[in-house]
């Protein structure tokens, strides 16, 4: 009730002053003049466990300019408060917390407010945004790291000291318990990043100072320049210090990562086959990702990712228009995934800016070199010719194509009877021609069959031609047997006369020369006529009728 006035702009008596004082009496037996004094008794500060203390000061040094918390002050955990006001103690909520414990604390001087401890969960981590520190400088999203300890943001005062910034902080909170300032740091549960098998994470980083550009923009050519590059300097930009801001080099492989979500972006990319399917479909065409979500427990962790859109439509040189299935199988591998993020962002990106429009233009100028039916039937050249383009052109943009189907081709109902009708007459005529060769087969079977049945009498007929063939043979060499024995029997009768003749000869001969030769005939006409050879007495006798005598003639 005496002494000297506070000053101006003091709550707390610290030396002597009327009013409340800064000091607080301990237990024990006090004298003290009730006219003078006025005490009250306050229960001591319990902090329970799980639980931390956030201070609040009544009074002492405006804060700075631009700070928040106030700094920590050397007073015995807020339990000297002369202290806390002769060090330099600042008034509003401090930066120092009260841990676990019981404390005697004029709470006439501070506040006490209990708050839970910070508790990160299994499979969680904890992203923290700094309220106060050093301001953030120009250019950065993510804060740098201090260079001092501070226990996982459990210390703020040497996070403050050390010169931690304001915002997001790069370090993360692992599961576990943490004694946190929550008006220092505000502290955000996200789940962990999980990898599943047949993809790799590129991730995107948001660390470090703004990339410089140049101011300039690049001048854009009027003439078609086809060797231009497929990628700008900026879209090829890949880093491997991961404290600088850009798409790291190296992709993640499959599994779970406590990741700052703030200062990284993981970029899902498929390592596996993607399908891209043009089929019909109930509805309008739709793109379809699946995988971008954790698998739950007991579901195959292996995922596919798959693109649906329409039909492709085409329409032929004759004029008909055609609906075709294409299914498109292309492969990112894990080295090249951060290309492919680079240069599109997404694998959606990839798809609809370069497949879709590749295969469909791809389809539509085939189509429009070919009637229709001869688009049907090069079917298989057809498909052949769109995956080579299709190989050449992905390669550009690393990544590979495993396949290219042409799964169906509708084609119009009036060109298709008209085929119809034709081919079934095409096969009709093949029908009658091979009935015709039937019939001719059936007349070949026949006379066959006949052969067969007269099979015998065939025989027989052979053997009897064979007979007589040998019969005439007989035949002809006995004839020649018998013509050999006449002719060598003449030959002897001949030889046989000659000499014989010669032998008259010669004795006619010897005869004319002793006889002569009118008497040597005379005597041949005589043998002639001994020989009856030579007729002289007459063989008939004529006579007269009726008359005894006659006249012979």
């Amino acid at each position: 009730m005496s002494g000297k006035k506070l000053p101006q702009g003091k709550i707390i008596a610290s030396e002597g002053e009327i009013g409340v004082q800064a000091d607080t009496l301990m237990p024990g037996l006090y004298w003290r003049f009730p006219i003078i004094w006025r005490i009250s008794k306050s229960k001591v500060t319990q902090i329970p466990h799980g639980s931390v203390g956030i201070v609040e000061s009544i009074d002492g040094q405006p804060l700075q300019k631009g700070r928040l918390l106030a700094d920590d002050i050397e007073c015995n955990s807020f339990q000297d408060a002369s202290a806390f006001l002769k060090n330099g103690g600042r008034k509003g909520p401090q930066v120092a917390i009260l841990l676990p414990g019981t404390y005697r604390i004029n709470t006439a001087v501070f506040k006490i407010e209990h708050a839970p401890a910070l508790e990160v969960p299994k499979e969680i981590v904890g992203v923290v945004v700094a309220m106060d520190g050093t301001p953030l400088p120009s250019g950065y999203i993510v804060a740098p790291e201090p260079q001092g300890d501070h226990k996982h943001f459990q210390d703020g005062q040497t996070f403050i000291s050390s010169g931690g910034y304001r915002g997001p902080q790069l370090e993360t909170l692992q599961p576990g318990e943490y004694y946190i300032n929550k008006r220092l740091f505000e502290v955000t549960l996200y789940s962990v990043m999980i990898v599943p098998p047949g993809y790799v994470a590129v991730i995107i980083s948001s660390v470090g100072k703004e990339l410089a550009r140049s101011p300039v923009a690049p001048e854009v050519s009027t003439k078609p320049n086809l060797n231009q590059p497929i990628h700008e300097a900026i879209e090829s930009l890949l880093i491997t210090d991961r404290n600088q801001r850009g798409i790291f080099r190296d992709p993640i492989a499959p599994g779970t990562y406590n990741l700052n979500q703030i200062a990284y972006k993981a970029e899902l990319v498929p390592t596996s086959a993607i399908t891209i399917d043009w089929a019909s479909s109930q509805g309008p065409a739709e793109t379809k990702i699946i995988g971008k979500e954790r698998p739950e427990v007991g579901q195959s962790a292996k995922i596919t990712e798959f693109f649906k859109f329409s039909q492709l439509r085409v329409t032929s040189k004759d004029g008909f228009q055609l609906d075709v299935d294409v299914r498109l199988i292309i492969r990112i591998p894990p080295p090249n995934a951060p290309f492919v993020i680079a240069r599109f962002g997404t694998v959606s990106n990839l798809i609809e800016q370069v497949a879709h429009p590749l295969i469909d233009s791809s389809f539509r100028n085939e189509a429009g070199k070919k009637a229709a039916m001869e688009f049907v039937h090069s079917r298989t050249e057809l498909q052949l010719q769109a995956l080579e383009k299709a190989r050449e052109e992905f390669s550009k943009y690393h990544v590979e194509v495993q396949g290219l189907l042409i799964a169906y081709i509708s084609v119009d109902t009036q060109l298709l009877e008209t085929q119809t009708k034709k081919e079934i007459a095409v096969q009709q005529q093949k029908q009658y021609e091979q009935e015709a060769l039937a019939q001719e087969q059936r007349i070949a079977v026949a006379e066959k069959t006949a052969r067969a049945n007269q099979q015998e009498n065939v025989i027989a007929a052979k053997l009897s031609i064979e007979i007589a063939a040998d019969k005439a043979e007989a035949a002809r060499r006995e004839a020649e047997g018998i013509r050999d024995a006449t002719m060598t029997k003449a030959d002897g009768t001949s030889y046989e006369n000659e000499r014989v003749g010669a032998g008259l000869a010669a004795a006619y001969k010897a005869q004319t020369e002793v006889l002569g030769q009118q008497n040597i005939a005379a005597l041949k006409l005589f043998e002639e006529i001994a020989n009856g050879k030579i007729v002289i007495t007459p063989e008939v006798l004529v006579t007269g009728g009726g008359q005894e005598s006659g006249n012979i003639l």
